[in-house]
């Protein structure tokens, strides 16, 4: 078998743990948008002392503070700014946990058939992106995230998980089609039971 691009991430053996792409793709997002003094701020009250190596798992509590503090600190930049990390941290885990191989056969099939083999896939690694949460396939066209760890003791008048809707997108039009758009359409910051994200086509 194919191995991956680059060398795969390490699996942590107990639950409650991300993938460090969560943290040092919203750290390279900030330092983007805002600068290097902005993002120092941010790290000191988000209490992340240490960024992690390129293949160390995360604590969830370590993803949440940061996310939760940038969207305090600059609400009005979030999105583009989530949105950005999530399709880079999508690429990231696509390149450690999706062999060329894997994604070469993706790109052959059909589109249905390869997207609902991704999202098994997905479900799989579902560690990578949701931790402790519990990460549910209802089609593939529409995931259920119970439990987000990075949404733990926020709240919120609009959704807010623009960072997972683009890392899925990142995904899913890469590998199966390049008009596969995902939004969140529930989100359990705003009182709704669990995250939800669907996919349609954009339109040619």
């Amino acid at each position: 078998m194919a191995e991956p691009l680059v060398a795969p991430l390490r699996r942590p053996n107990r639950s409650g743990f991300m993938a460090p792409f969560l943290v040092l793709e919203m750290v390279a997002a900030i330092g983007s948008a805002m600068g290097a003094d902005s993002l120092e701020e941010v790290l000191k009250e988000a209490q992340l002392y240490r960024l992690p190596d390129a293949d160390e798992p995360v604590r969830e509590d370590k993803v949440a503070r940061l996310h939760q503090a940038m969207r305090r600190k600059w609400p009005d930049e979030a999105v583009a700014m989530s949105t950005r990390a999530g399709a880079e941290a999508g690429q990231r885990i696509m390149e450690t946990q999706i062999t060329t191989k894997a994604q070469g056969m993706l790109a052959k099939m059909p589109r249905a058939t390869g997207a609902w083999l991704l999202a098994k896939t997905a479900r799989q690694n579902a560690w990578t992106f949701s931790g402790s949460g519990e990460f549910v396939v209802e089609s593939e066209n529409r995931f259920i995230l119970r439990e987000n760890p990075i949404l733990v003791g926020e709240t919120s008048e609009v959704m807010v998980c623009d960072f997972h809707a683009s890392l899925f997108e990142r995904l899913f039009s890469t590998l199966i089609h390049p008009r596969l758009v995902c939004r969140e359409t529930q989100c359990h910051a705003r009182g709704d039971e669990a995250c939800v994200f669907e996919f349609t086509m954009s339109e040619a």
